[in-house]
């Protein structure tokens, strides 16, 4: 098992980070992590109904994706991060196994005296609280497994409830998140800041492996930047890959109330409607992405954190 620290909180390295390890490496491989403010959502879901883009713009919180299914998470310095991917020697069939992963992680936290037990879905629960959300993904052509948690142990959970709860209607088949009551470690068992867990949490898994954590190569960080500017920080990622979706809104701006609604597909708008209680400007939006610039040009007269709230 090769143990690595990425000292980057960056959201979007740290997912491309995964995705070098699943696709380009060839070693079973756990990585710890943390990341700056940011609300990251399932492969599979509607970003746009899981994050509250105006609130996670006022509070600085980045939005992105995952290679993952499963459900929208809250990401900051407060919460720490770990990856595992493993090559499926066994097949395919016995992959979807999230206890193989979650044992030597509850292993290591009953050892600093945090005794967890497991939800119906396989969550880590605290005193019957939720401490720990998993996904995984799997890469078929090469065999290989990722499985991701988190770990909260001082996390903003104030940030967390309200940016991952979008305003709006919206109707498709993308996967929605189970909403679980959550808490943080240092409320049942204080080892201190943040920087003081993850020492200890780091020293747990490097004596439960045998090994030593290591950072990223210059060459893999390389890579990894890469993979981060063309895929995870891009719009066509974030927000085009969701599901089609039907979403319909009404909300206040400074031009008077607008109510909204919008086919969404790829990304891409099929159909817009609108109406005001005003008149003003509007310079059509079908066939056009739903994009920031896009929303600026078809109404010139909004302010930036009002266009917001046509996500």
């Amino acid at each position: 098992m090769r143990l690595i620290i990425s000292n980057s909180l960056n959201p979007y390295f740290n997912l491309a980070a995964e995705s070098y390890l699943l696709h380009h490496c060839s070693e079973d491989v756990m990585m710890i992590w943390r990341s700056e403010k940011a609300v990251v959502c399932g492969k599979h879901q509607n970003v746009c109904a899981e994050a509250n883009f105006k609130f996670c713009r006022e509070n600085q919180i980045q939005i992105a994706r995952r290679l993952s299914g499963g459900g929208t998470v809250f990401h900051d310095l407060g919460n720490i991060n770990f990856t595992f991917i493993k090559n499926l020697k066994e097949g395919i069939e016995k992959a979807v196994n999230y206890k193989q992963f979650l044992e030597p992680v509850r292993s290591v936290l009953y050892d600093l005296d945090i005794p967890t037990t497991y939800s119906h879905r396989d969550d880590l629960l605290l005193n019957g609280l939720k401490i720990s959300g998993n996904a995984q993904h799997i890469y078929q052509k090469g065999m290989r497994l990722l499985h991701h948690g988190t770990l909260l142990y001082s996390s903003d959970l104030k940030s967390l409830n309200t940016s991952i709860h979008s305003k709006g209607k919206y109707e498709g088949k993308s996967v929605p998140s189970n909403r679980s009551e959550v808490t943080n470690i240092i409320e049942h068992k204080n080892w201190g800041s943040v920087d003081a867990f993850l020492n200890v949490l780091k020293l747990g898994f490097e004596q439960f492996w045998g090994t030593e954590f290591r950072e990223l190569s210059d060459t893999e960080i390389y890579e990894i930047q890469s993979i981060q500017n063309e895929k995870f920080e891009t719009e066509k990622w974030i927000v085009g890959y969701s599901p089609k979706y039907t979403h319909t809104r009404t909300f206040s701006t400074s031009q008077g109330i607008i109510s909204i609604e919008m086919y969404v597909v790829d990304g891409v708008i099929q159909r817009f409607e609108y109406s005001s209680d005003q008149d003003f400007e509007f310079n059509g939006l079908e066939g056009e992405e739903l994009t920031m610039s896009n929303l600026q040009k078809a109404f010139p007269q909004l302010d930036e954190l009002e266009l917001l709230e046509f996500f």
